[in-house]
């Protein structure tokens, strides 16, 4: 493996602009074969190097590739041949991007992106994916993909228990069912689903909970795993629950006039899967955005702007100030946004007050860090998150607080680094580590005393039920600059921060000795997040969906959407966008810049 690191550029910000064009794929034998054309785009000369791939999320990791043959077909011009064995790859989870290395005319080496603006291409690798996929005797997964913004690269990963061939099958067995006989029975079909498909705790299923008691009419289906810890949770409602993956839930998919989810698209559909003709279709279902939370702590207008894939017709928010940051952020037109507050406050009641004085309890409940989804477990061992949150379990400062004060301290550990929770434990009796599905986190939430956080919105859970929030803001430097915040970390909080265990602990106690009381430094700021504060945000969202779901399915003309979702002219603007009109056209409507 090569740890050189080279000045990166896009394919198009120097002097000379560079296009890298990808013309061939092909997999023989477990060989890859690229066939490059590699043009600069006035007449210096210029001189490919070598060729790379270098590790997304740790770019000084890099691979290279080897260049078997060389073509110079003009003195700007030149076809670039690389064959490579793919088992022989020292990859590592999960993307690599492939880079080629250009020497200019001034004698410096740079690396370029390489860009594929072959639309057949882009459509084997989608639909045809098995047939460029190679899989190892550990169960991990090599195949070449095509980014958003048309950049090629190779996903490394553990191979999913939906992708077998009996999967396959069964998706295009419901693709051509619908075709021929479903599509014309017309069903106005709502369908729902929350994280992994895997939860019944969210705001997606407290209002599917609501459709289905207060309007049985409505065709509203929720979508979960029937190994599901929550699974049980849905059996009062079992006649409109369906089985994730399964032949009724694609039937449905394909037929429904609208998808309702607390998550992404993507979490009702086979994760990290993004080839096949029913993921194309979710991709462009109408999309109801319920939320997880309150938006604020944590930056998500990259994964949900609303020029992206997850767009959504209706992005439900709690207040005029989160309506702003939809609206400045993500790029949404005001249409599209509606202040109704969360479903799952409905059924939020305090039951802190109902417990015995000597038995009050903490919940500890910390955000995910993007930088640590699915790594291995040796890395989130080592990382300072895992550090920071196993020595405050094991504090003796923490122990002996806990245990004077007759409090209880439940870490929730979050869904996404729910594989590594068997490295969580505590010495002390008042500590408990609360496996995801051992308990519900409303009801969590509902008995905390006092709500110990990071970044994760949960955190105005507790301020609508007027009870405190701490902040523990030990990597907060490390967390702006990788994920980032929409309010200032510093002044604008809903809760005291914190920097440190020590700073931590001697804020419980405080609040411990206060009896936990809520603090008007803080109970002021709650009008400024919560319009609403009744048990009829599950109704006020129903009657906005139901009065958008006339406008669902109809074409609505809009240049940037189109040009932005239609593979065939982002590969055509890829590959002619050196054309001034065309450059123009599609700086405008399909992307500022080609990136990964």
């Amino acid at each position: 493996m090569d740890f050189t690191q080279k000045e990166t550029h896009s394919n198009e910000d120097l002097k000379h602009p560079i296009h890298i064009s990808l013309r061939k794929l092909t997999l023989t034998k477990n060989v890859f074969t690229l066939k490059l054309v590699v043009s600069l785009l006035h007449q210096q000369s210029f001189t490919v190097s070598g060729m790379r791939l270098r590790l997304r999320t740790q770019p000084e990791k890099t691979i290279i590739v080897p260049i078997k043959e060389l073509k110079l077909k003009k003195q700007n011009r030149q076809i670039v041949i690389a064959q490579f064995n793919i088992t022989e790859l020292p990859l590592e989870q999960f993307y690599w991007d492939f880079y080629v290395d250009i020497v200019v005319e001034n004698g410096n080496t740079s690396e370029f992106r390489i860009v594929c603006d072959n639309y057949i291409i882009i459509k084997k690798l989608r639909h045809l994916m098995y047939k460029y996929t190679y899989l190892d005797a550990e169960g991990y997964m090599r195949y070449p993909y095509i980014t958003v913004n048309g950049g090629l690269s190779i996903t490394y990963r553990k191979k999913g228990n939906y992708e077998t061939l009996a999967n396959k099958v069964n998706e295009y067995a419901a693709f051509f069912f619908y075709h021929c006989f479903y599509r014309f029975l017309n069903k106005k079909i709502w369908l729902v689903h929350e994280k992994f498909s895997e939860t019944a705790q969210d705001n997606a299923f407290y209002f599917f909970k609501y459709c289905y008691e207060n309007h049985p009419d409505k065709l509203v289906y929720y979508v979960i795993k029937e190994d599901s810890a929550d699974y049980k949770k849905t059996m009062p409602y079992k006649d409109r629950v369906v089985s994730f993956m399964s032949f009724k839930h694609l039937l449905l998919l394909l037929a429904s006039k609208v998808i309702i989810s607390s998550e992404a698209k993507g979490h009702g559909y086979a994760w990290r899967v993004s080839g096949g003709v029913i993921r194309q279709v979710l991709n462009e279902k109408n999309y109801v955005f319920l939320q997880h939370g309150v938006l604020g702590l944590k930056k998500v207008d990259s994964t949900f702007n609303y020029l992206s894939r997850n767009s959504a017709e209706v992005f439900i928010v709690s207040s005029e100030f989160e309506k702003n940051i939809v609206k400045n952020y993500f790029g949404y037109p005001e249409s599209h946004i509606f202040v109704t507050g969360l479903a799952r406050w409905d059924y939020l009641v305090d039951k802190s007050k109902d417990k015995p004085e000597n038995e009050r309890a903490i919940l500890l409940m910390p955000t995910w860090r993007s930088w640590l989804e699915e790594v291995e477990e040796s890395q989130f061992l080592s990382s300072d998150y895992y550090k920071a949150y196993s020595e405050l379990l094991n504090s003796e400062k923490l122990g002996k607080l806990l245990e004077s004060y007759s409090i209880y301290l439940n870490f929730y550990v979050h869904p996404k680094f729910m594989p590594y929770v068997q490295q969580f434990s505590s010495m002390h009796k008042n500590v408990n580590v609360i496996k995801f599905g051992e308990k519900s986190l409303n009801d969590l939430l509902m008995e905390a005393d006092l709500l110990i956080t990071d970044y994760s919105s949960v955190a105005w859970e507790m301020v609508y039920q007027k009870k405190p929030v701490l902040f523990y803001h030990f990597d907060l430097n490390k967390y702006m600059k990788l994920q980032g915040s929409y309010l200032n970390l510093k002044d604008n909080l809903i809760g005291r921060a914190t920097y440190t265990a020590d700073e931590l602990i001697i804020e419980i106690e405080r609040y411990a000795l206060n009896s936990f009381k809520e603090e008007e430094e803080f109970s002021c700021k709650r009008a400024q997040h919560f319009t609403y504060i009744d048990k009829s945000n599950s109704e006020r969202i129903f009657k906005v969906i139901a009065q958008k779901e006339g406008q669902f399915g109809k074409f609505s003309f809009s240049v940037r959407k189109i040009a932005k979702n239609s593979e065939l002219l982002k590969a055509l603007w890829r590959r002619y966008k050196h054309f001034p009109l065309v450059r123009r056209f599609g700086s405008k409507f399909i992307s500022k810049k080609a990136s990964n």
